[in-house]
């Protein structure tokens, strides 16, 4: 991987503010989530499950935080749930189970800062659910892309059979679903899965670049524009949505970020 200085800034000690089961840094205005299981392929059990909560309640309330990424090893970004966990979960257990998927990757879907997913190796099943709930994906080249919950009986439960079919084409969604089939990371890009393929181990590099590009612009802006996106993916009716835009683009005109930006191109 080609290192830059803000990806050598963020794997510095001085960067890290939470170690463990996920990691968390920060520099400028940018927080990575580092899945941090690499021997199980970053699959979630008891315990990964709870530091990834609150790694994400971390960066929903941090203040200083204004962009995020979540990567995980150059093996597997995550493949889904601990199966060895699975024959301990009955219909008792099971629906809080999916329940707290739910609430999870809801509020990450739906927080107004941005998050970005950085893919590479296998993204499967709860894993692939988790980078659906993220405002986009990066891919390195070698990244696959797929569902395995039906091969034990399983849907995928944690928002994925509804996100999937809503990011790409409704009958290739089910063809996924129903067979478990993976898609190459160039194949996620043709169907719109993903939004870039990169040099393999270089999907982390490209989404803080983006992830800075970001933060740089005026804050409020980012959370109205991706609310008025959001409103739009969640099935607004147009008038619902068009009336989102309008109030936000109005209420931006009072902010000082515009001022100031109006101010310094008039003086240029």
């Amino acid at each position: 991987m080609h290192e830059v200085s803000a990806t050598a800034d963020l794997r510095a000690p001085s960067a890290l503010v939470c170690d463990g089961r996920v990691q968390i840094s920060v520099h400028d205005g940018v927080a990575l989530v580092h899945l941090n299981r690499p021997d199980k392929h970053n699959a979630f059990d008891a315990e990964q499950i709870e530091a990834f909560e609150g790694a994400l309640r971390w960066f929903t309330e941090n203040d200083q935080v204004r962009v995020g990424v979540i990567s995980g090893s150059d093996r597997a970004f995550c493949v889904g749930g601990d199966i060895t966990t699975f024959d301990a979960i009955d219909v008792e257990a099971g629906y809080p189970y999916t329940l707290r998927g739910y609430d999870i990757l809801r509020s990450l879907e739906t927080s107004e800062k941005p998050m970005i997913a950085a893919v590479e190796g296998y993204c499967l099943a709860g894993g692939l659910e988790v980078a659906l709930a993220c405002d986009f994906i990066i891919a390195g080249a070698t990244a696959k892309f797929g569902f395995g919950e039906l091969d034990l009986g399983l849907i995928p439960a944690w928002g994925g059979t509804v996100r999937l079919t809503r990011a790409i084409p409704a009958r290739l969604a089910r063809q996924l679903i129903l067979t478990s089939e993976r898609l190459e990371a160039a194949r996620a890009a043709e169907v719109g899965l993903v939004n870039e393929v990169v040099q393999a181990g270089s999907a982390l590099e490209r989404a803080l670049e983006l992830a800075r590009k970001i933060a740089a612009q005026p804050p409020i802006a980012v959370r109205i524009a991706g609310t008025v996106a959001r409103v739009v993916a969640d099935g607004a009716d147009i008038e619902s949505a068009l009336a989102a835009e309008r109030i936000g683009g109005a209420l931006l005109f009072g902010t000082s970020d515009v001022h100031r930006a109006v101010r310094t191109w008039s003086e240029k």
